[in-house]
């Protein structure tokens, strides 16, 4: 059982948002059921940054959606216009995930060490086809785990996510990331005991309906196209989970802050003026004073919505 918990882990841990740890992003199973250009496209946050003759267009994604969900033409154009398309993730660093995720499976019953006897029995009581199988999990891939759950009771799928329409879109050319799976995965693993403690039982209290609440009111901010509103909702986020200001300040640091400065880093080599480059970050690095769009504006680039 164990081993059959392990294998479906490695696919599924990229269905995640960044919230909740992290979120991030699953490219799995590519069932791409959606019409590019339908009537009522949702606006999303679209922008273009220009500094001299260099230009980058910048999209915020969501790793999940839902079926007849278009991206704007805009978008579709832009990313035609492209001479790379850069994510997270490169596609082609996609199958070093899975022996990564086995990699940080514990050898022993860690998760009944992580969190309180009480806790554990919720968590029985919340997923009972892994009661038995799921101590060696370690705190954050069960909650991970928790939101991808919570993420389909709301109604999306990562199969669905805003990177797989950009890769149907931008065929079999290669793509670049601006981390490694290394980098994505030990950020992942990386919090402290008590903030992992803190993030998984404080979510196992919200109710269902308030979690499913959330994940839809993050949804619609996104199809709103404001990176700002965005950020406010992380951090709303973090308010109704009571997370502790310590911890919600390691999430901060570990998933957002030093990302965002890698990320920004790791475009330079890939800017020319000959033609435009599309990035492509989940959304909730855009925006705040330490989002990907205020460290490009602090490097001279014009930021505009689009």
């Amino acid at each position: 059982m164990q081993k059959d918990f392990s294998k479906r882990a490695v696919m599924n841990w990229k269905k995640t948002f960044v919230v909740i740890t992290a979120f991030l992003l699953c490219w799995a199973g590519v069932s791409l059921s959606f019409s590019l250009h339908a009537a009522e496209t949702a606006r999303l946050p679209f922008y273009e940054a220009n500094k001299g003759e260099v230009r980058l267009y910048v999209l915020g994604t969501l790793h999940v959606g839902k079926a007849g969900e278009p991206l704007r033409q805009e978008i579709a154009q832009a990313l035609s216009r492209s001479s790379q398309l850069i994510m997270e993730l490169s596609f082609d660093d996609l199958p070093k995930m899975a022996p990564l995720m086995a990699s940080k499976m514990c050898a022993d019953a860690c998760l009944r060490k992580q969190i309180s006897p009480e806790a554990f029995a919720k968590l029985e009581t919340r997923i009972p086809e892994m009661k038995g199988s799921m101590e060696r999990i370690p705190a954050w891939m069960i909650s991970s785990l928790l939101a991808i759950m919570d993420y389909s009771k709301a109604g999306f799928s990562p199969e669905l996510g805003t990177e797989m329409r950009l890769l149907k879109i931008w065929g079999n050319r290669p793509t670049r990331g601006l981390e490694t799976p290394e980098e994505q995965m030990d950020a992942l693993a990386s919090f402290s005991g008590s903030a992992q403690r803190e993030s998984l039982e404080s979510y196992l209290a919200l109710p269902e309906e308030k979690r499913l609440s959330l994940f839809r009111e993050l949804y619609q901010t996104w199809r709103g196209g404001d990176a700002d509103a965005l950020y406010v909702w992380y951090q709303n986020m973090n308010k109704e989970q009571k997370l502790s200001s310590s911890t919600a300040k390691e999430f901060d640091e570990k998933m957002l802050f030093s990302r965002n400065k890698r990320f920004v880093e790791r475009l330079q080599p890939h800017l020319a003026s000959d033609r435009p480059v599309f990035v492509a970050v989940g959304a909730l690095h855009l925006g705040g004073d330490q989002g990907v769009l205020a460290l490009l504006r602090a490097q001279g680039f014009n930021i505009t919505a689009r």
